[in-house]
């Protein structure tokens, strides 16, 4: 076990999400509660690579960090963490001793039970809101693969902010040795895997990424407002930094895409915010509403940050989970400005100006988990606004 002191590293939290992105042979680590101290697990004999890898994240994070502007704060907006949960137990044991949610590989649960039909009701109240909200702006409805092409997701620039999270998909060669030999072993000596077929694809981090590239070279007509609900399954390589049904490799999403003039954007998710301050009101949640910044990889995590706390162009729905004394981000507001209409040629009412674009996004897995870890897994206890709420999507 590596004892790593953080008290002259800024960025502390930052630092301690990419540790686990930094070696292979990082087996586990724990943060202190103070952030004073990292605790790393790792083999012996690895452990001069690892303390060298960690010199090298140090170096790397120390040279963004330097200057005034790197004190620049997150805000919160909105506070409602006075509310009191009616529920503090731990219910990610209770839903997985129960088999409301099973584990089928690392990081990726199946649901049923209690889980699934209030992850129904999160996917149907989302959609709900869209049409009752932006439905007279016209919405156009898609549903996205989990494959994603490398070339796109490079012309996208994601691999520039986020290689840490990038998952590939791949196959094994196309020869029938391989093949034989495979349907024969399997993978009991693990040799088979270095005769895989270079990837095509990535699994998607997003679900809004394919929009931007089917709205290339188009032009957004003047005054108007192109409205998108997109939704699908996403896949980030977490690492270590796994969290119960806070954080997870494999997750759905809903979003809501605006793409049109700046101040359209701005209203849009002003617009949008309403169905945050619905949840908090009719469930009395336990909730915060802050500006944020995305996890960015280490050698862009400066300007992109600061780029997005300046401007406030991200905010976060942030959700009590009680039995971890946690607070987790299950939707997000984000203002992208030109970001990806610049990459995609993506005009507003003529060739001469480029769009706006701006997003909702909301994480239905965490939504439901959290909403759960505040009010237990047993409806009869709940109160009559959280039931009669729930009621009108789905059947408890």
């Amino acid at each position: 076990m590596i004892s790593y002191d953080l008290q002259e590293i800024q960025e502390r939290a930052f630092f301690c999400e990419m540790i686990t992105y930094i070696s292979e042979y990082i087996e586990g680590l724990r943060t202190e509660s103070d952030m004073r101290c990292v605790y790393i697990e790792c083999a012996p004999q690895h452990e001069q690579e690892v303390l060298e890898k960690l010199g090298q994240l140090k170096e790397m994070v120390t040279k963004q960090m330097t200057g005034k502007e790197t004190q620049l704060a997150v805000k919160t907006l909105e506070d409602y963490t006075d509310r009191e949960p009616i529920c503090r137990d731990d219910v990610f044991q209770q839903l997985l001793d129960m088999g409301a949610i099973y584990t089928l590989s690392d990081a990726s649960y199946a649901y049923s039970d209690i889980f699934l039909r209030v992850y129904h009701y999160f996917d149907r109240k989302i959609e709900a809101f869209g049409y009752e909200t932006f439905g007279a702006l016209g919405i156009e409805e898609h549903t996205v693969p989990v494959l994603y092409s490398v070339a796109g997701y490079d012309a996208g620039g994601y691999f520039e902010t986020f290689p840490h999270h990038i998952m590939f998909e791949s196959v094994l060669k196309n020869d029938i040795s391989v093949l034989n030999s495979f349907s024969e072993k399997g993978t009991e000596d693990g040799e088979i895997f270095r005769e895989m077929k270079l990837p095509d694809n990535v699994l998607r981090t997003a679900a809004c990424a394919p929009l931007y590239p089917y709205m290339q070279d188009k032009t957004v007509e003047s005054g108007t407002t192109k409205v998108f609900l997109v939704s699908g399954r996403c896949f980030r390589n977490e690492g270590n930094n796994v969290r119960k049904l806070a954080r997870l490799k494999e997750f759905y999403m809903k979003e809501y895409v605006f793409i049109g003039a700046a101040e359209k954007m701005t209203e849009h998710i002003q617009t949008a915010h309403a169905l945050w301050n619905e949840w908090i009101s009719v469930f009395g949640l336990n909730a915060k509403i802050e500006t944020a910044n995305d996890s960015f990889f280490a050698n862009n995590y400066k300007k992109l940050k600061l780029f997005q706390l300046l401007g406030q162009s991200k905010q976060e729905f942030k959700l009590l989970i009680p039995s971890d004394d946690d607070y987790i981000s299950c939707s997000s507001a984000n203002f992208h400005r030109t970001h990806f209409t610049k990459r995609y040629r993506i005009y507003d009412g003529s060739k001469e100006k480029l769009a706006n674009s701006a997003c909702f996004a909301f994480g239905v897995d965490r939504l439901t988990y959290a909403l759960l870890s505040q009010k237990g897994l047993d409806p009869a206890k709940w109160d009559a606004q959280t039931r009669e709420e729930i009621e009108k999507y789905v059947k408890l």
